[in-house]
């Protein structure tokens, strides 16, 4: 075993890392290979492979390789700084896991949101998509439990489909005031002051909302929604 010789790329590939790594730990002496051949290529050694093991399993748990460069020349080190270390990384560990957990919950929304439309726009859908990553990102715990539940997928359901169907009829050039679309804004304006007083019901703090987040809208998008709320409007007089 102790006539091992491996090149640089052969020990990159056995213990799961990068020739750029190694070179580097080299660089920095913290793991010299046993010998150079001709043309200055690195070869290792069965202690070198240790070495590279030892790095990498404190590498693990947290420690910085200048902080492994000590370790490793001491030999030995107190209980309560591997404890320490194991700890941190816990806690690393454990906030990834959180926000792994978080992105999945947000893809499964998402799944949901268009799995009864045969066609989706791309517009509409990245709007909804930016909509739940900013909400994950700055509502508070509470607005988030007001939110991210039934009733919210519910609503990011809706409105996918009222937008969708508005952006249909302004590409098909219907009028505002057509049967379609005066059904449309009825039921976009009743939705919107439903959610209304959703928030105010469940004391949810929009304020830090940006106002152009929630407009997926075009300039003509626009000019539609608002003739076709004067007329449903003038309907009502």
């Amino acid at each position: 075993m102790g006539a091992l010789k491996l090149t640089i790329g052969q020990l990159a590939k056995q213990m799961g890392t990068t020739i750029r790594t190694l070179r580097y730990y080299d660089h920095i002496d913290l793991l010299k290979p046993s010998e150079y051949k001709d043309g200055g290529h690195r070869l290792y050694n069965v202690e070198d492979v240790r070495r590279l093991q030892q790095i990498q399993s404190l590498k693990f748990i947290g420690f910085s390789l200048k902080d492994i460069s000590t370790l490793l020349e001491q030999g030995d080190v107190k209980q309560t700084d591997i404890l320490t270390s194991i700890d941190f990384k816990r806690k690393e560990l454990l906030a990834q896991q959180e926000e792994i957990q978080a992105m999945i919950k947000q893809l499964d929304r998402m799944d949901a949101v268009i799995a009864d439309q045969k066609k989706i726009d791309i517009r509409v859908f990245c709007f909804i998509i930016h909509a739940i990553i900013f909400e994950e990102k700055h509502f508070t715990p509470n607005n988030k439990e007001s939110f991210l539940n039934e009733e919210r997928l519910d609503l990011d359901k809706k409105y996918f489909q009222l937008f969708t169907e508005m952006k249909s009829l302004v590409t098909d050039k219907t009028s505002p005031s057509s049967p379609k679309a005066q059904n449309l804004i009825k039921e976009i304006l009743q939705e919107t002051k439903d959610v209304h007083q959703t928030i105010k019901r469940k004391d949810i703090n929009i304020d830090s909302i940006p106002g152009d987040l929630l407009d997926p809208f075009t300039t003509q998008d626009h000019q539609f929604l608002e003739e076709a709320r004067l007329v449903y409007l003038n309907s009502l007089k």
